[in-house]
This record gives C-alpha cells, structure tokens and sequence, in this order.
C-alpha cells in the first residue's frame, strides 16, 4: 500500500510539471478568435463581480453532455458504483468560433438582449491557467468540441473502462470526454473551457464554479449588441456600459441591416 501512494504522489509531482499547452485538447490554433453571447443581466453581473462564472454539464440541455461521467460503473463483483461525485467536480463554459449567425443569435439570446464577446483562445484560458496552482494540470483545460453520432457515442460506451480513461493520473481523458456532442450541435462549432474541482476544500457550489478575480477588459476584445436591439435601446445599453468604465469598443451587429438600392422600372 505503502508504494502504491509513492507511486501516486509521483504521478502528481509529473503532472504538476506540466504547462499550460498541455492541456489544450485538439487546438491548432492558439491566436484563434472565439466568441460567446451572453445575457445582458450576466454580462452586467460579470463586469460587477468581476468574476466568469462556469457551471456543471448537469446545467447543460442537451442530455448527452457528459454521457460518460452519467453513467454507472460495475465493478469486478458486479457491483454497481456512482460516479456521481466525479461528474460533480467538474464545471465548463461553452464558446464558438463561429462570428455570427442567425441560429447562435436566436438560440443564445432569445430575449433579443444578447452581448456577444469575443476573445482568442490563448487569452482566456491564460485568463484561467493558474501556474502557482500545484493541482492546474489536473484542473484546467480547453479543448475542440468534436460531434460524433448517437450509435458511434454508445458503441464508445460499451467498449471502455472506466480505468483505461483515468489511466497515467491524468485527467485529459476525462475533459476530451466532455468536448464531444451530437452532428445535431455541429452548428455551434464549440471550444470549451473546462475545471475538474480536484482540491479537497471545494470552490464549486450549486452547480457553479467562480473564477475570480476575472479582468474582463484584458481578455475580451470587443463587445457586440444583438442585432434585433433597436437604435434607441442599443444606446442605452452602449451609454450604460460606458458609463460602468467598459473602454473596449461596442458596436452593434449588422447581420440584420439591409440597404436596397433602387431599382430601374424600365
């Protein structure tokens, strides 16, 4: 038992040397831009929290987020174990490298009061890589959403071990689990940014996992006000952001203006 700890506590010690590009999961592209919409109310409660907020997969719609952490595990004597608090520790935030388009719009802002941000890649996870963190390779990721169908993610199910995921101490293979959805999302073309709450003194709370401080003025780029907004509203929430010390341009997207130009009769 003895050496069995030794050896764990080595594997911890490895992974700790680890850095930052490590735990990029099948990104090329560091500099790449990502964008995500929130709400009025949440970009208003960032900017006053200062702090970026992810949430359990439990919180996300589509029922097959963290399929494999769901499930139940059987062990050599048949008997069935939870895996319940392990799918509890870990939190996500989802963003797109889609700019724009109708379908992000509708479905992310349905009140029409959607704040669309953008970023890179390698600014927001440096936002959230903590090097003065010994548990950060355990902790922090960000990875590609891949899509894979229903009979592909099933099959995947029933040919893995719980253990041949977990292997080498690591949790890669745990948050690559959580960048998978169905073709039906493939739309979202996702990036995720992704926290196992490994520590003993947990920071995650109802389904919630803070991170803070959070400096949104480094690490965003711009600020883009749903399209649907009209003039008048837009300003005011321009002026209100402006007036809350947002300096980062604010514009609003065009994806909805037309300009027809005349047509000749003859």
């Amino acid at each position: 038992m003895k050496d069995e700890v030794l050896e764990f506590g080595e594997k911890i010690l490895q992974a700790n040397k680890r850095s930052m590009e490590d735990n990029v999961l099948d990104i090329d592209n560091l500099d790449q831009e990502i964008y995500r919409i929130f709400s009025i109310k949440r970009f208003i409660q960032l900017m006053c929290s200062k702090e970026l907020v992810l949430v359990n997969p439990s919180k996300w719609d589509d029922p097959f987020e963290n399929f494999f952490l769901q499930a139940n595990a059987i062990d050599s004597n048949g008997q069935i174990v939870s895996l319940e608090e392990l799918a509890n520790s870990w939190y996500g935030q989802c963003w797109t490298c889609n700019k724009e388009s109708d379908a992000l719009w509708r479905i992310y802002s349905p009140k029409k009061d959607g704040i669309r941000v953008s970023t890179t890649i390698r600014k927001l996870f440096s936002s959230v890589w903590n090097e003065e963190d010994g548990f950060s390779s355990l902790k922090y990721f960000i990875g590609k959403v891949s899509y894979h169908s229903r009979c592909s993610i099933e099959s995947f199910m029933g040919d893995t071990s719980f253990w041949s995921i977990a292997t080498g101490g690591q949790n890669n293979g745990f948050a690559k689990l959580l960048c998978i959805k169905r073709p039906e999302f493939s739309h979202e073309n996702e990036v995720r940014i992704l926290i196992n709450d490994v520590e003993e003194n947990k920071i995650g709370e109802n389904g919630c996992y803070s991170i803070k401080p959070f400096d949104y003025t480094k690490v965003f780029n711009d600020i883009c006000l749903d399209p649907r907004l009209d003039k008048n509203c837009y300003m005011k929430i321009k002026d209100k952001f402006i007036s809350m010390g947002c300096s980062m341009p604010i514009t609003q997207s065009e994806l909805y203006k037309v300009s027809f130009k005349s047509i000749r009769l003859e």
